[in-house]
């Protein structure tokens, strides 16, 4: 090999490090956010284990979510937004932009030092506020362990920060690889430190990962990008972090409506039998599997690309085109997978937690919960979407009043069903405002950027795919008591799993073709990828 031909390979290897396109940037982000779900399902069988539904897990979620939502109230959709306005910029003057951003970074530093002490001085307001409905054990465990982790609430809010950034100039990798290696850590100081220190062990995995990924994240941007070398505070950009703030406000407000949701689900739960977060939390890790495996990385990969679309008003038709392409093939997966997990839920979760703390008592506990949850997944899928589209226009006065619409929704059906179906409620209510915002959502876009288009939903391809999912969860019920049957060990029923999995998959490619289903190629092609 010559010379030159081991130049152009070392290039061509380097450039996929540097930056990637969607077809590239949607398969790293899917092979990485896999190796992330399945270090993520260690780390749900450790914590399953050593703690169950049991109070200790109650307290250390309601502590996680305190600084999260607090920190969440003033950088709600910062990272999504610095992608379009960043792009924006860099086409009028790259150092600018630079600059721009390197004042936002400063001014949320201050803002966030600021919300970290506050939370600090008041986290037995906040305990109360966000579990109400706590005895005295939980409600002292939850304030020390919010205390802990209040430094994890400030670093979060700036590895979303430097995402966004990572995004914008269109490198994926780095940052997932980053989170693949955080949950690494959580899961060796569960594994290290639970014997000796219990509950602790899980907040100093979620602190030195949390630590891990902000230190490398800013270091990358800082010394390869060359950001928040250059202040200019002196000459402050007035009027650019103005309009920003303005259109930032509507995202933090729904940041806050978001986290007044997830109090409300918190604050019901905790008025439920002991272990009805816990319940919560497990079932949530479990729906969200096929969103993190497919819909997630697609988002993650394409909204840069909406957002450049969304600058140059020639490409409205091939933006809808991509669009309603996404929404169709995320269905073609996203609505069998969900029939098929509805039928085989208690197996799954049996597989994936039901050892420990975990008893088969938590199993029947939380396969229903699980079942609520997906029966809105098609909907919740597709608002990955369609939320996206306002925001790479730079509209977010819209999405605000759609998401108080829906919270509202959600909220008083989480009232009424959680006095009927109890913690399957919560979950069957979040399903109910999703579907309702699918509606409004696309409604709302359809006529709003996409009146000339054809951007409507094939009732064909729905047509096609029911029938498809209807047979898919023919097939699983068949299979379900196979499953179900007595396996002594991970291994044993784990290889179960595999053999149901190539079954099912063998028949979707088969009524899949048998029915025409044109998403049935693109997956092909992933594969060859």
């Amino acid at each position: 090999m010559t010379k030159n031909r081991k130049f152009i390979l070392k290039r061509k290897n380097h450039n996929i490090f540097k930056k990637q396109n969607i077809a590239q940037a949607t398969i790293l982000i899917s092979i990485f956010l896999f190796l992330t779900k399945i270090i993520g399902y260690f780390r749900e069988i450790l914590i399953a284990k050593y703690f169950g539904t049991s109070s200790q897990t109650d307290a250390f979620l309601v502590a996680l979510m305190i600084p999260l939502s607090i920190m969440g109230l003033i950088s709600g959709g910062l990272g999504t937004l610095i992608i379009p306005i960043y792009l924006k910029k860099t086409k009028e003057n790259l150092e600018k932009a630079k600059i721009f951003i390197n004042q936002i970074f400063f001014i949320w530093i201050i803002i966030t030092s600021i919300l970290c002490f506050g939370i600090y001085l008041f986290t037995p307001f906040f305990v109360k506020l966000f579990a109400y409905g706590f005895d005295k054990e939980r409600f002292n465990l939850t304030i020390k362990l919010t205390k802990y982790l209040i430094p994890m609430g400030f670093m979060t809010v700036f590895i979303g920060f430097f995402t966004g950034i990572f995004q914008a100039k269109k490198q994926f990798l780095y940052p997932i690889l980053i989170g693949f290696i955080g949950n690494i850590i959580i899961v060796l100081s569960l594994i290290l430190f639970t014997n000796n220190i219990g509950i602790n062990s899980w907040v100093y995995g979620v602190l030195l990962s949390s630590c891990f990924s902000f230190l490398l994240l800013f270091l990358f941007l800082y010394k390869k990008w060359n950001f928040f070398k250059k202040f200019n505070l002196k000459k402050w950009q007035k009027k650019e972090i103005k309009n920003f703030l303005i259109i930032l406000l509507p995202l933090i407000l729904i940041s806050g409506l978001n986290t007044l949701n997830q109090l409300i689900d918190k604050i019901i739960a905790s008025t439920l039998s002991v272990g009805s977060i816990a319940i919560l939390n497990f079932a949530q890790r479990i729906y969200t599997i096929p969103l993190g495996l497919l819909m997630i990385p697609l988002t993650i990969a394409i909204f840069p690309t909406f957002s450049s679309m969304a600058i140059n008003s020639n490409k409205k038709k091939d933006y809808s085109k991509i669009l309603k392409k996404a929404i169709n093939f995320s269905w073609s997966i996203i609505i069998p997978i969900s029939v098929i997990m509805i039928v085989l839920a208690e197996p799954i979760t049996k597989f994936l937690f039901q050892r420990g703390a975990f008893t088969n008592t938590s199993t029947q506990l939380t396969y229903p919960t699980v079942i609520m949850y997906l029966i809105g997944l098609f909907a919740i899928s597709a608002n990955y979407f369609l939320t996206k589209i306002f925001y790479s226009f730079k509209n977010t006065k819209t999405p605000l009043i759609l998401s108080a619409i829906i919270i509202s929704i959600n909220i008083v059906a989480n009232i009424i069903l959680s006095k009927i179906l109890g913690v399957k409620g919560i979950a069957l209510a979040t399903s109910i405002a999703s579907i309702t915002g699918f509606i409004l959502y696309y409604q709302v876009i359809k006529n709003k950027y996409f009146k000339n288009e054809d951007f409507k939903i094939s009732w064909k391809k729905i047509l096609k795919i029911i029938p498809l999912s209807i047979l898919l969860g023919a097939i699983s019920l068949l299979l379900k008591p196979y499953l179900l049957s007595y396996s002594s060990g991970v291994i044993p029923f784990g290889f179960k799993f595999i053999i149901s999995g190539i079954i099912l998959a063998t028949f979707y490619y088969f009524f899949a073709q048998l029915l025409k289903i044109q998403e049935i190629k693109i997956i092909k092609n992933y594969l060859k990828n």
